[in-house]
Parts: structure tokens; C-alpha cells; sequence
């Protein structure tokens, strides 16, 4: 498991986790409704947002569901009618308070001005290697100055170490970390993760919290973990569909009836580890994921053609009413010729179609045609 390369990217662009993430959930959310309108038919039993009914009762909110038309044309969105549900999942990475600084910050002679103790040491040891990084950081009291020290270890001998002299204003972050080459990185100020040509494994983020004159006196440390929150993000998926499927189907089992199936979309898959991707396994009848890097160029596409205001835009109702926002997004899903739904348990990409069969209306996925094609170019970043 590593830090997405959607993490990688939104670093650089300095908003809040929970602002950010909202956008990367609202792209997910993007890229598999322009997969659903590509099929013409299917998207007229489209109801978008709804709230489905399980047994409990309750009523679950999803991000896409399918009912049979009315006399009229349109989803009656009543529990018999339902035959198909996309729920739409991410989670991102959580920048917390790094454990061992915790304790620096606890005693006694740290309690001062960071300037004035003797500095602030980590370790970081990469899996399965015989080697260690020893990372030291201390205020350089001339013009603000912040110097980090990375000495290699190796049998518990230092074979080589390299000093860095950053600049730092007050809320300025230094990088430290390592990607999935075991490569050490250490990013000043200007600098942002998306330099890194690897996925990240580890990221401490160094931000200097305040200034006394020319001199760092406090510091902050955080260290970015990979979706803490996944499991619960699985059992919610899980309940949903095992709910709605006891309530259409009248059992929780996954069969080979198809007259109802229920469809998770994932993004940051690399965040999922196996007891979730287990738990959605078990419970939805299919699992999609979304590549980082089509994330990733979504976001670009939308900054280069609307600008400073690009996020905004960035929603199912402007996909529905703008058609700029439908070719920017039919642009990214072309550029990789479709190949945008990773299924977890065929390893195919996959695309929506509606079909008839025995006078019922139902949803499946196909395998894209085209895929082996553009292996290379979809990074799926797991």
C-alpha cells in the first residue's frame, strides 16, 4: 500500500483534506456518470441521489440507481422498480499529528522556543530493507532558516549524510519522505509531492507553525496515513447493498439472479487494504475502481479550461447542463479509450449496458473491447 497518486497531486494545491476530498469524491462521481450516459438507453431509468429503500426500512442514500419508467417516461423511484445501484467511495489521506514528535513535545527541555533545544530527530525505515533513514531537524538561527539531516543507516553504521538549508515562513511545510523506490525525498517550501516521479510511501509533513524574529519558534509534525477510514467506509458500502438486495430480492446472498445488482465505485484504491476490498467483495455484486491518473487528469483538464474557479465545476449537475463540463469529462474517458472501471474481481475494464431480458429491465457491465490495447497508459496504482 502506498499514498495515492491523487494525494501526490492535491497536496500541491494547499486546501484542507475534507475540501479537496470532497472534489475527488464528486470526480469519481464524474467519470462514472459520463460511463452510465454512454449508453443511451440505460441512462433513461437513471435516478441520480436518491434515497433506496432496504429492508430495515431505511432509506439509503446513493449516488445512482435504476427503476422502471412510468406511464410517463421517468423512474417511478419505488422499491419494486429498482433493479440496479452504484454507491460512489473514496478515502483520502489523513495528515496526523506524528506519534514520536508527541513525545519530543512532552518533555521538559522541549517545552521552549524550538530554537532553543537541540532539535527534533525520526526514523524512517522502509519494509523489507536492511537500511534506515535517521532524519534530524533544528532551527538555523539566520533568516528563519530550517536544516534537516538525513543520514543513511546501515548495520547500524552511517554510510553517507546530506544537509539541507530551507528559507521558512510561518504555515511554509518541508517534505520528507520516501517513494516506492525506497528513494529518500526531502521538498523544501516551493517545492510539492508531484515532483516525485514514483508513488509515495511515507510523507512527514515539517510545517512552521510560528516565527520570533529570525529564529522558528514552534514547529509542527504530521505524518500523511493511508485511509484510516476505509473499513468503515466498506461496511457502509456493504450494508447498503446487502439491505437494498433483501428488500428487492427478498435475500442478502449474492446469486446469479440479475434482476437486481448493486455496483461500488472506488477511488485512491491503494488505501483500500485487503480486509476492506474482502468486505466489498463479499457483499457487492461488483467492485470498480477508478485509476488515480484519470483523477488526476480530470483535475488538470478542468484548471487549464476554467481556471482559478475549475472546482466548481466539478459536479453531476453542471455534467448534465454544461456541455463544456460533458466534453471536458468525455475528453478524459476518451483519452484512455474508456478504459476508466477497474473491476476488482475479473481485473478487466468494464463498461454499463442495459439490456432486457425475460420482459425486465436490468444492468450489466461488459468488458471494454479495447483495453489490452492501453494497458500501459491506464496506471492503476493499487
Amino acid at each position: 500500500m502506498h499514498l495515492s497518486d491523487v494525494f501526490k497531486f492535491t497536496q500541491g494545491l494547499g486546501q484542507i483534506g475534507h475540501q479537496i476530498g470532497r472534489k475527488v469524491g464528486d470526480a469519481i462521481e464524474l467519470v462514472t456518470l459520463a460511463m452510465v450516459y454512454r449508453d443511451e438507453d440505460l441512462s433513461r431509468f437513471l435516478e441520480i441521489e436518491d434515497g433506496v429503500e432496504g429492508a430495515t426500512t431505511a432509506k439509503h442514500k446513493v449516488e445512482f440507481a435504476f427503476y422502471n419508467l412510468d406511464e410517463h417516461g421517468n423512474p417511478t423511484k419505488r422499491p419494486e422498480d429498482l433493479f440496479g445501484i452504484i454507491e460512489c467511495k473514496k478515502v483520502g489521506v489523513e495528515q496526523t499529528v506524528k506519534q514520536n514528535f508527541k513525545k519530543w513535545k512532552s518533555r521538559a527541555e522541549n517545552k521552549k522556543d524550538f530554537h532553543s533545544t537541540d532539535g527534533y530527530s525520526f526514523t524512517i525505515s522502509p519494509t523489507a530493507t536492511d537500511f534506515k533513514w535517521l532524519i534530524s531537524v533544528s532551527a538555523l538561527n539566520d533568516e528563519n532558516n530550517i536544516g534537516i539531516t538525513s543520514s543513511r543507516i546501515e548495520n547500524k553504521e552511517i554510510v553517507r549524510t546530506d544537509t539541507f538549508a530551507f528559507n521558512c515562513q510561518v504555515n511554509s511545510q518541508v517534505l520528507i519522505g520516501h517513494d516506492t523506490a525506497n528513494e529518500l525525498f526531502i521538498l523544501g517550501p516551493t517545492q510539492q509531492l508531484s515532483e516525485i516521479d514514483n508513488s509515495i510511501m511515507k510523507c512527514v509533513v515539517v510545517q512552521i507553525k510560528a516565527l520570533d524574529g529570525n529564529n522558528i519558534k514552534t514547529i509542527h509534525v504530521n505524518e500523511c496515513l493511508r485511509g484510516p477510514q476505509t473499513p468503515e467506509k466498506a461496511k457502509q458500502a456493504s450494508f447498503v447493498s446487502l439491505d437494498v438486495r433483501k428488500k428487492v430480492l427478498g435475500r442478502f446472498d449474492k446469486t446469479d439472479n440479475n434482476d437486481f445488482i448493486s455496483i461500488l465505485v472506488i477511488g485512491e484504491a491503494s488505501h483500500w487494504e485487503e480486509k476492506s476490498r474482502s468486505m466489498i467483495r463479499l457483499c457487492n455484486d461488483f467492485n470498480l475502481i477508478v485509476p488515480d491518473n484519470v483523477l488526476v487528469k480530470l483535475f488538470e483538464d478542468f484548471q487549464s479550461h476554467f481556471g482559478s474557479n475549475y472546482q466548481n465545476m466539478i459536479t453531476k449537475t453542471n455534467y448534465r447542463l454544461s456541455e463544456e463540463v460533458r466534453n471536458l469529462v468525455d475528453g478524459v474517458i476518451e483519452h484512455f479509450d474508456s478504459n476508466v472501471l477497474f473491476e476488482m474481481g475479473t481485473e478487466n475494464f468494464m463498461e454499463f449496458e442495459h439490456f432486457v431480458e425475460n420482459d425486465k429491465n436490468k444492468v450489466r457491465l461488459q468488458p471494454i473491447v479495447n483495453q489490452a490495447s492501453t494497458s500501459s497508459q491506464t496506471s492503476l496504482s493499487l
